[in-house]
């Protein structure tokens, strides 16, 4: 991330289906700038992470302004009993928006994408269950 986020931008990163695995211990994300948004949402975490999961770059002011949430992740990485105060464990209604292709306009580049990853995302079982519409 390039730390250029404002206050009011209504971007982000979304982790969806993904696998977080890898060598040595690591964090979900830092908080390089004051303002960020990242979500990570079915996605597998290997015994890589830490605990806390996230960091705020030694700048605490920074605990207030950014977005930093799971969902239904899975895998010993994705305990979030351990978590930063500041991160969020998302509810169905929550987490709605970001499983979306419409989060990332997906509308406006997706529908490049092969048909079979197209029909995978688009139709995926998740979205589905929460009745998002895509």
């Amino acid at each position: 991330h390039r730390g250029g986020f404002s206050a009011g931008d209504e971007t982000g990163y979304v982790f969806l289906n993904c696998k977080v695995t890898g060598g040595g211990k690591m964090f979900l994300g830092r908080a390089w700038g004051p303002y960020s948004r990242v979500i990570f949402a079915f996605t597998y975490m290997a015994d890589i992470i830490f605990p806390q999961g996230w960091d705020d770059w030694k700048d605490p002011t920074r605990e207030k302004s950014v977005y930093y949430a799971q969902y239904k992740c899975y895998g010993p990485g994705s305990n979030t009993s351990g978590r930063v105060p500041w991160s969020i464990e998302l509810t169905d209604t929550e987490a709605a928006p970001y499983l979306s292709s419409s989060f990332v306009n997906g509308d406006q580049w997706i529908k490049n994408m092969p048909g079979r990853l197209k029909r995978a995302f688009f139709t995926s079982s998740q979205h589905r269950r929460l009745k998002v519409v895509s």
